[in-house]
């Protein structure tokens, strides 16, 4: 990838030039996008193309990438405290010639047997919490029923399957009450434990109420992609920061809690003067003294090799759990090393 900090010969007066090169011999088509990330890890510029790339050297990509001047705009937030510009590149690969189907049980189990009740074994009924109406009166309960397979939650979702007692079968389905999570919400997690996935722009407006449900019943990782929706939609600001610190402790965000802390260090003279931190939790001290440390003494790659995204990955390609702390992370990947 070669960038033209004044942009290259064709570049408009400016413009910062990027590119992309093919240098092995040989030609390729590609699917590629080359994007600027803000110091939030949100894409503010990209430029994504399909194209022909001819081998030794021949590059391809933007004259007239991004303007100097919104590089050096601080309320862009695109230069570190460093002065580095962070910039990322994707490469689509190329598509196998013959097509193979992939295996169709996901699919099967989804389209087949999600909210089944012919081939259902258990049902959940869930109320919604009555809404005040004006004049003080409240709606009356209402409540949707959900059928299910005992098996497959006993696999995906083993708290929900040991509400179920079904050695006390009287002829009857077994049912079993929620009366804490919507039913709008309990679809989507029931669908996810069938292999379904929630849509990210349902994600981007309830990713709250999701990270509860998939916390309360353990459901790991549509937990950990419901925390990861909030933490890419949420701006993170000196109001809300606190708020957000103390919930991500509360629910074991461990994501959430960094994202905290990389804007508390970036932001450290107004956090000092704007925020109280008489709540600040004893225990998240050492988070931020990690934070400090990975924004003013590490390089990017150290501090990216022990980031909770990183951490995360080794954790799941070691079989070990996902879900927690920072040192409980850091100590069973030691322990299982």
């Amino acid at each position: 990838m070669y960038i033209y900090p004044g942009g290259d010969e064709d570049a408009g007066e400016g413009y910062v030039s990027i590119f992309l090169n093919h240098h092995w011999e040989g030609e390729i088509i590609n699917e590629y996008e080359l994007m600027i990330i803000d110091n939030f890890g949100k894409k503010k510029k990209a430029f994504k193309n399909t194209d022909y790339f001819k081998g030794g050297g021949k590059g391809k990509g933007c004259n007239d990438f991004i303007k100097h001047s919104d590089i050096l705009d601080e309320s862009n937030n695109l230069l570190d405290r460093n002065g580095a510009l962070t910039v990322a590149v994707s490469i689509k690969e190329d598509r196998h010639p013959i097509f193979v189907p992939k295996n169709p049980f996901q699919k099967m189990v989804l389209n087949h047997m999600f909210l089944n009740e012919d081939t259902a074994d258990i049902c959940f009924e869930v109320i919604s919490s009555p809404e005040a109406k004006k004049g003080g009166k409240k709606k009356a309960k209402a409540s949707q029923i959900f059928h299910a397979h005992h098996l497959i939650l006993k696999m995906g979702a083993p708290m929900l399957a040991n509400l179920f007692d079904l050695e006390d079968d009287d002829g009857k389905i077994a049912t079993a009450t929620i009366n804490d999570i919507k039913p709008a919400i309990f679809r989507h997690v029931l669908c996810y434990v069938y292999g379904g996935s929630v849509p990210e722009e349902y994600l981007k407006t309830h990713a709250k109420a999701i990270i509860e449900a998939a916390d309360k019943y353990s459901i790991v990782n549509l937990k950990l992609e419901a925390e990861a929706a909030y933490v890419k939609f949420t701006i993170i600001t000196i109001d809300n920061a606190m708020d957000n610190l103390l919930y991500a402790d509360a629910k074991n965000c461990a994501l959430l809690k960094e994202a905290v802390m990389k804007f508390l260090v970036e932001n450290c003279a107004e956090a000092s003067r704007e925020i109280s931190f008489t709540d600040f939790p004893g225990h998240a001290v050492k988070d931020l003294l990690l934070a400090v440390c990975d924004n003013f003494f590490l390089t990017a790659d150290e501090a990216a090799s022990d980031n909770i995204s990183a951490l995360r990955r080794i954790l799941e390609e070691k079989g070990l759990d996902i879900d927690g702390p920072r040192e409980a992370m850091i100590e069973s990947i030691k322990n299982n090393s």
